[in-house]
């Protein structure tokens, strides 16, 4: 159910971090005597933890089953409604109407996870939804609200390792970021590499961000075969942008001499 949210998912999550880096900058030169305080203090975030979920009704044991298993399918229902409306905020053609669809499924997304704190697709609509409405209000990416986003992301992969799209945004990551942030072209291969061994019959956003990681790491030979098979994907997915994206990155690594 979960498929291809990963292109816009890393994007998302490396601008928010893009965001933190600018605000610790500039946080480190109005402050500077308290250097080692703030940068303990942002670190110190890490430990917010989840709420903890409400017990379940007391009662007879069978009723308890039934009490957690109507819970999860209730949260299974909320995170594909929310996931709906993922996908109606990405094909919206304004900006009002984009953030509509997004609070909407972003509000789910807090009842999915509230129902089942254990499912890892609503931690997965949680974030992204989550992200999106942050990105169009214009919400300042303090430390608070990039540890919350993060947090959700380590959620999704403590719960499912194996979540596609969530594998994708945190290779993504490694990328982008600056190594004083965490950021590790080693690392953004394994998470990208994994992405599209699990799921192979699409997967094209991690494709061209494991060839882009590739370029990076000094192996454009290695780009050339997952670029190629980014475009047949994508064209038969009618993802055109997608099919774009992937030509022109082929053509730089062919004018450089990559192929």
């Amino acid at each position: 159910m979960f498929r291809n949210r990963s292109c816009e998912a890393v994007r998302q999550a490396v601008w928010f971090w893009r965001m933190a880096l600018a605000y610790l900058g500039a946080r480190l030169r109005r402050v500077t005597a308290s250097i080692q305080v703030a940068v303990f203090g942002a670190f110190a975030l890490a430990a917010i933890v989840l709420p903890v979920q409400p017990c379940a009704a007391q009662g007879a044991p069978g009723q308890q089953s039934a009490y957690a298993s109507g819970r999860i399918e209730a949260a299974q229902d909320l995170a594909r409604r929310s996931l709906e409306c993922l996908h109606r905020g990405e094909d919206a053609a304004t900006k009002d109407a984009r953030l509509t669809a997004y609070r909407e499924g972003f509000e789910l997304a807090k009842r999915a996870v509230q129902a089942d704190d254990n499912n890892a697709d609503a931690h997965f609509v949680n974030f992204a939804n989550g992200g999106r409405v942050m990105l169009l209000e214009g919400a300042v990416a303090n430390p608070i609200n990039l540890w919350t986003v993060n947090r959700e992301l380590d959620r999704v992969l403590e719960l499912n390792p194996n979540h596609v799209d969530a594998l994708a945004a945190r290779g993504g990551m490694y990328r982008q970021l600056p190594w004083v942030l965490g950021g590790s072209l080693e690392k953004a291969a394994d998470y990208l590499g994994r992405a599209v061994q699990l799921d192979p019959n699409n997967a094209v956003g991690s494709r061209i961000e494991l060839a882009e990681t590739y370029r990076d790491m000094g192996h454009p030979e290695r780009s050339v075969p997952l670029l190629e098979v980014a475009m047949q994907v994508a064209e038969r997915m009618g993802k055109y942008r997608q099919v774009q994206e992937a030509r022109q990155l082929l053509s730089q690594l062919s004018s450089a001499g990559g192929k």
